[in-house]
Order: structure tokens, then sequence, then C-alpha cells
């Protein structure tokens, strides 16, 4: 028999004689919850906790078996019970909200890959997939909402990659008032302000984008008591000092080359996983934090650094899909030599490097305001060849290697390694963590 569990607006079910009555607003809450967790086995006593809020009376559990008997009216063996757990077996193509996150999936990928007209059609077909609210209609107030009010947030995140899609194929005068639109519902959403300031710069209004700072500013502020983020700030900076990339792709002049420059996974990498998940933490900030995403790896030859970050960084480079650049350090290698070789990488011709040092931290900074790129640097020798690529901003990371401590800003955690991967001693790790500085 076929089935359609639509969940993306008012709960609806559809069987082999077309639409079914789900019945009553608690039975259709335990179809929701039973398709949230399609082809997954649901306890009894976590639906009991999703279905009612505080204390359940004596008869949730009858009360769910009868509702639960209903609705094999219409979804007949598709609804099994086992072992005090009961499943809802669905194929992708007849759940909404798994056809929403696969086509969600494949145009953020696609726009990590720098393709926003391939990423474009993926995305909006995700969002006409929804008619309302996730499960609207449904009894508020139980544990179910907390799931639902998950898929919102999925939602909102989905309209901004659409939006930002669309900035890159040059459709920012449309975007202006759709965006001021989604703002007025979802006022702290800072990624969407940034894209509103872009849209309206990249329209040819630079008090409109610089007035949006503004707002933005106002609204975070005074309903959370907090600046704007390092996006935003950095965003902000960049349009006072016009810099060339916020033009779309297009209007640059040149095809931008996104770099993926992480040398293969290691294949053989084994232990190390305490400190490898250091490092993954240190790139990936807590919401809210305020610190460079920045992380010294320190140890002696043959200890596995330079493994250790390559393998970190194939771990994130979903994670800053404008690029992973990887800069080889080295004693001798001058701190000005390594800014010129990461701009380079990350697209200014040679011509354009500028020549004082200043300059060149510059440039560095401005391009990563509002990218998303990882930087590895292998082998550094001295914090004077590290300090001038500590992101300013949030969105990139950088990581680094040593043969020895580096004196960094504090807030720059170091991740020491004592013996080469794969090779265990009694203990059979490294010391994860050594200190700040």
């Amino acid at each position: 028999m076929s089935v359609q569990v639509r969940l993306l607006g008012p709960v609806e079910l559809r069987g082999d004689r077309g639409p079914a009555d789900p019945g009553p607003a608690k039975r259709r809450a335990v179809l929701v919850a039973l398709a949230l967790e399609a082809n997954r086995p649901v306890p009894v006593s976590r639906l009991v906790e999703l279905l009612w809020s505080g204390r359940p009376p004596a008869s949730a559990v009858a009360n769910l078996r009868n509702h639960i008997a209903a609705l094999r009216c219409a979804l007949g063996t598709r609804i099994v019970s086992r072992h005090g757990a009961y499943r809802l077996d669905l194929a992708p193509h007849e759940l909404d909200l798994a056809e929403f996150h696969r086509l969600a999936e494949r145009g953020r990928n696609a726009l990590a890959l720098g393709d926003p007209a391939r990423a474009e059609p993926d995305l909006a077909a995700a969002l006409r997939l929804w008619r309302g609210p996730a499960g609207h209609g449904l009894p508020r107030g139980a544990t179910l909402d907390v799931l639902l009010t998950g898929l919102e947030a999925d939602r909102l995140r989905v309209v901004e990659d659409l939006t930002e899609a669309r900035l890159e194929l040059g459709q920012a005068g449309e975007l202006v008032s759709t965006l001021h639109d989604h703002l007025v519902a979802h006022p702290l959403r800072e990624r969407a302000w940034a894209q509103l300031m872009l849209a309206r710069y990249r329209a040819g209004d630079l008090g409109a984008a610089l007035a949006t700072y503004r707002q933005a500013e106002a609204a975070l502020h005074g309903q959370l008591g907090v600046d704007p983020g390092s996006e935003l700030t950095g965003l902000h900076r960049a349009m006072l000092e016009r810099a060339a990339w916020l033009e779309p792709r297009e209007r640059r002049g040149r095809s931008v080359e996104v770099p993926r420059e992480l040398p293969p996974d290691p294949v053989f990498l084994t232990g190390h996983a305490e400190e490898l998940a250091a490092v993954l933490a240190a790139a990936r900030p807590a919401p809210g934090e305020r610190g460079p995403a920045a992380v010294v790896v320190h140890g002696p030859p043959a200890s596995g650094k330079t493994a250790l970050v390559t393998r970190a960084g194939h771990r994130l480079a979903e994670a800053f899909p404008d690029g992973q650049v990887f800069a080889a350090a080295g004693p001798d290698v001058a701190a000005g030599d390594l800014l010129a070789r990461v701009l380079r990488a990350l697209g200014v011709p040679a011509g354009e490097v500028p020549d004082p040092p200043d300059e060149r931290v510059g440039r560095y900074r401005s391009l990563l305001a509002a990218r998303r790129v990882l930087v590895v640097l292998d082998g550094a020798g001295d914090p004077g060849q590290v300090r001038p690529l500590i992101p300013a901003t949030g969105g990139s990371a950088l990581l680094v290697t040593s043969r020895r401590p580096l004196r960094m800003p504090e807030e720059v955690p170091h991740v020491t390694l004592r013996r080469a991967a794969g090779r265990r001693g009694p203990s059979g790790r490294g010391a994860p963590l050594r200190g700040r500085g």
C-alpha cells in the first residue's frame, strides 16, 4: 500500500484511497511522534514523555494503544509493535520531512562547493514542501514541541542558505524586501542581518547597508543585551573599506577558485583520539564565543602533528566552504612571505599582494571577514609567523603545528603530542591539552 505522511504544516495522512483523517489532535500527535523517528522503534515510555506534559495520566499507555490501533486502520502493517516499542515504516519519498532534509542537504553541499546555480533549485524545492508551521494544529505544551521547534530552526537555516545562493547569483535587488520581512519575524538572526546588509550593498545602496548594521545592533542589544557578533562587525568593516570580495563572483572580473589544499587524509593514523577531539573543538567555537578559532599542535619530530591536523582539516572541511589553505612554514620563512602565500591561495593575484606587512594583514582580515576559510600552517617555528594569521573575526579557523609551544594570545590553546600516532606507550595516549600559552 502507498502512504504519504506530511508534517510540514497541518498534519496530513494519505493512503491508497486518498486522504485519510488522522483523527483528533492527540492521535495526530502520536502520528507525528512516530514519523519523526520513522523506521526506528520508539519505546512506549518515550512516546508518553513526548505526548503528555508533566505527570501523565494513569490511562496514558492505554490511550496510546487505542490511538495506535486507530492509526493502523489507515497505515496497516506500516506500524510495527515489538518489545514495548512502536515503529512506523516509511520510504523517504513517503515523508515530506525526509524529502525536505534530502533536498536541503544536496543544495547545501552544492553551495559549499561554490556552485550556487546548482544549489538554488534544490533549496527552493525544499522550502516549497512547507505549508505552515510544522505540526500545525497539535496541542502545545508537550515535549513534542521541542522537536517541532527544531524543525523550524532547520527551515530558517535553509531560508538563509537559499538567500546566500541567490546573493551569489546576483539577485540582490529582489532579496531586499524578502529579507526585511524575514527579519521582522526573526529579528535575532545575525546571518540574515548580514545578508540584508550585503543585498543592499550589492544593490548599490551603501548608506542603507550601513544603516542595516545599526538596526541589527539595536535589535541585538535591545532584546539580548549583546553586541553584534564577528560576522556582522567584519562585514561592516569590509563595507567601510569597500572590499572587492563584497561583489558577487561574476562581477569580480575573474573566476574565483576555491582553494582545496589539504594533503590526503592519512589512512593509517591511529591513536590521539583525545588530541583530535581537542583540535576539532578549538576550531568550532561555541555559539557566542568571541575568541579566535585557532589552536597550536606541538610535539617532537615524528609525533604525528601534520597527520593530526590534516585529519582534523578533512573532518572540518564542510564547515569551511570558502576553502582550505595549507601553508608550509619552517624556521627560515618570513611572516610576510607566509601572508603573501595565503593571500595568493585566497585569490589575490601576485601583483596585487601589498608590500607593507601591515597592509598584507589588513587584506587577509578583510578577505576572511565574511568568508569561512580553514588555514593550516605546518611547521611554524616562531610566534611572529602565526599571529598575523589568527582570524580576527568568526567563521574561519587556523590550525598550526610546531615542535615547541609558541607564545600565543591566552585564548589560543595548545595541544601536546608526546609520541607518534600508532606507537602507543603504556597509557596509549598523550596529554591532550597543555595550557593556553
